[in-house]
């Protein structure tokens, strides 16, 4: 089971530069994050510097990337023409990126609408089959990420929605840090999400006075061991990718190296002690 780094925790460092330190550290794939104020954002890369960037991460020894967009994919009214272009955009980005066989992925949460799930979820099933079918004319597969807080927050719901959509196209984000500061169990979230799982996140965290604070991986009380056993047995063997969350990032002392050492530190060795490496 290979452990993968995502770049949402890198905004100012030079894709180039970083890459083969990540891959120094041991990283074995990559989430490339593609936000308008990241420089691997779709409108930065021309076509031979994104050429240059996929054979770089080719070359390094990484498999093909999974990619990151920052928008609110679920966006009604007026503002969703320039939302689908974005997407659109993201998508030819995922695609030209990818290499071998594998389709390019897009990780997003469901940003845009407001309201409770009951009062959503079938506006949700017309995007993402909306959204799914734009994707799949570039070979991309959406990758939706539950998140607490938002009204997709629960391991039933995603078994909910991917049930009524059944895209091929649009599959899921597991990241368990968003069940687990919610005391969702890890085994059922797994069980539900696992047939639907193209991506990963991981990190950890907790509520304090009801308000989410996210950790590095391992530096809480979720078990990283019974995780790896976890998704394992669960037949998911796409890479465990740590996201560092901006909550840590955005601090004025946040240096992105030691992080990415502690992340890779704890997951390879939880990974050992699970015995799925």
């Amino acid at each position: 089971m290979k452990i993968g780094y995502g770049t949402y925790a890198m905004q100012t460092e030079n894709i180039f530069d970083a890459l083969p330190r990540l891959r120094d550290i041991g990283y074995e794939a990559l989430e490339i994050n593609t936000g308008d104020d990241w420089p691997t954002a779709p409108h930065k890369l021309d076509t031979a510097t994104r050429e240059t960037l996929a054979k770089t991460i080719r070359d390094l020894g990484f498999e093909s990337p999974v990619t990151m967009a920052l928008m609110p994919i679920c966006t009604q009214g007026d503002g969703r023409p320039a939302i689908l272009e974005k997407f659109d955009d993201a998508c030819i980005l995922a695609s030209d990126l990818a290499f071998g066989d594998a389709p390019g992925i897009i990780v997003s949460t469901l940003g845009g609408l407001h309201g409770t799930w009951d009062e959503v979820k079938h506006t949700y099933c017309d995007q993402l089959l909306e959204l799914g079918d734009r994707a799949a004319k570039h070979n991309v597969i959406l990758a939706t990420e539950p998140h607490a807080g938002h009204p997709l927050d629960t391991p039933q719901k995603v078994d909910w929605l991917m049930r009524q959509t059944n895209h091929d196209n649009v599959k899921v984000n597991f990241d368990m840090s968003h069940f687990y500061v919610d005391d969702i169990d890890l085994q059922p979230s797994v069980d539900l999400c696992a047939p639907y799982t193209v991506s990963t996140h991981i990190k950890d965290g907790h509520r304090v006075n009801g308000q989410v604070r996210y950790l590095l991986p391992g530096e809480g009380d979720f078990d990283l061991v019974a995780f790896f056993k976890a998704v394992a047995a669960a037949g998911i063997t796409v890479p465990i990718t740590v996201e560092v969350t901006a909550q840590i990032w955005r601090q004025p002392d946040y240096d992105p190296w030691p992080v990415a050492e502690q992340c890779f530190r704890a997951l390879d060795n939880a990974r050992k002690e699970a015995d799925v490496a």
